[in-house]
């Protein structure tokens, strides 16, 4: 039992062990608070914005859609090679000092990409780009958020997405300074505020509610678990997690990562080719399309609110099946449908689909495997996941490439997501392993 802290009330429980009673707030909405921030600057500076610079690098270095489109796949290859060392990393460092780092190398990353003018020395630049959107990205913030809570834990999740959202709306400001002064002060200007921005927000990013003296959700633990029956269970109990290799010897491990991985085959390639595809197979300014991305990111915000909350309260597997067919419907819909009705059907579909699907899946994943290894277990994720990331916008562009404009491309990865919806159904909740003492006893 750890000694009492200073500035902490310490009481005794019903059956005798003393517990600590912290006084000061909890710290869960923080590291939250800390979460969105580095996921609004990733998309504001990079993720959401990359698409512009798509526009830009084609039109001045003359290089193809698919080149430039192959560096952003580049940044989620390492995100997903990377994916396994840095769950090791998250469980020995803590997710602060790997985020940290993260946000060191995303910043130099940018400002090296302004400089670029060849294609090695893109590639390079994406590459250390890539290794900072990984360390300070998704996985870390996610691993940081998992440990504090557990009734609440689709609605934390879903906060931090917003941030992704609130940075997608400021696109506009990045398109704005791209044709007022150029695509290469507007990524050095981008690295430089990474680092202003984004360190301080890294520092949010405590461990588990443990080392504060403080309880998950903020109270007691032992809350009902929708997800197992109602069972009640603690998140971080001997009896609920999963040890890595437990984990990946169930079928919902890889059925969720299929299924995520399908989601984002169209994710990734909106994310790359929708700006492209406004200014050239729609006829819209780079500012109009930077408009229509602003306004994905909007839907996107009000469904990431809505969807945490029904994830708090419905299957969330569920929820993530229908809204792959929304990502397809969403795509056909930019594909094939007219006019600016075409382009509102898709912004209202897919920023529903991405909203309420996106931060259920990394609250699935503690659902099911516990928050002890949450960092390796989803890092192992990353692995299945980076498929989906790397072919939806090479299958997008090589085909716009050849064809002359996305439709078809955009119409095959809508298809892939339809099918992707099978692997939801099959991500059942798996049997819980036995805890130490069981399997202790039955070896003796």
């Amino acid at each position: 039992m750890r000694p009492p802290r200073a500035g902490r009330r310490w009481v005794a429980c019903c059956d005798g062990p003393v517990e600590p009673v912290a006084r000061r707030p909890f710290f869960g909405w923080s590291v939250v608070g800390g979460a969105m921030g580095l996921q609004g600057l990733q998309a504001l500076l990079f993720g959401q914005a990359y698409g512009l610079y798509v526009v830009a690098l084609t039109s001045e270095l003359g290089w193809s859609r698919t080149a430039v489109a192959s560096g952003y796949a580049l940044v989620q290859l390492l995100g997903g090679l990377m994916g396994p060392a840095q769950g090791w990393l998250l469980e020995r460092f803590g997710p602060r000092r790997v985020a940290g780092v993260g946000v060191a190398l995303f910043g130099a990353g940018l400002i090296v990409a302004s400089t670029v003018t060849t294609l090695s020395a893109f590639t390079a630049a994406m590459a250390l780009t890539g290794v900072g959107v990984a360390l300070s990205g998704f996985l870390t913030a996610t691993t940081a958020i998992v440990p504090w809570f557990r009734r609440r834990r689709a609605t934390a999740l879903a906060y931090m997405s917003v941030g992704m959202s609130l940075g997608g709306l400021l696109v506009p400001i990045v398109a704005a300074s791209v044709v007022a002064f150029g695509w290469r002060p507007t990524l050095a200007g981008s690295g430089v505020a990474m680092l202003l921005l984004g360190l301080p927000a890294a520092g949010l990013l405590r461990r588990d509610p443990e080392r504060y003296g403080q309880e998950i959700d903020g109270g007691p633990g032992g809350l009902p678990d929708p997800a197992r029956g109602g069972a009640t269970w603690r998140s971080t109990g001997p009896a609920s997690d999963f040890s890595l290799r437990e984990a990946l010897r169930t079928r919902a491990f890889w059925a969720l990562g299929i299924g995520h991985g399908a989601a984002l085959l169209v994710v990734a390639a909106v994310v790359v080719h929708l700006v492209p595809h406004l200014e050239s197979g729609v006829g819209l300014s780079l500012q109009a399309a930077s408009a229509v991305v602003a306004a994905v990111t909007a839907t996107t915000a009000v469904a990431q609110v809505v969807g945490g909350a029904l994830g708090d309260r419905f299957p969330k597997r569920q929820i993530a099946q229908l809204a792959m067919f929304a990502h397809a419907g969403a795509l056909l819909a930019l594909a094939w449908v007219p006019g600016w009705f075409g382009i509102g059907l898709f912004v209202l579909l897919h920023g529903w689909a991405w909203g309420t699907r996106g931060p259920l899946m990394g609250a699935i994943r503690a659902d099911y495997f516990g928050a002890a290894h949450f960092g390796s277990i989803m890092g192992a994720s990353s692995l299945v996941i980076m498929g989906g990331q790397l072919a939806g916008p090479v299958i997008a562009g090589v085909l716009a490439d050849a064809l002359g404009d996305y439709r078809w491309g955009f119409t095959i990865l809508a298809a892939l997501a339809a099918v992707g919806s099978l692997a939801f159904v099959l991500a059942t909740p798996p049997k819980p392993p036995e805890p130490p003492e069981q399997r202790r006893d039955a070896r003796s």
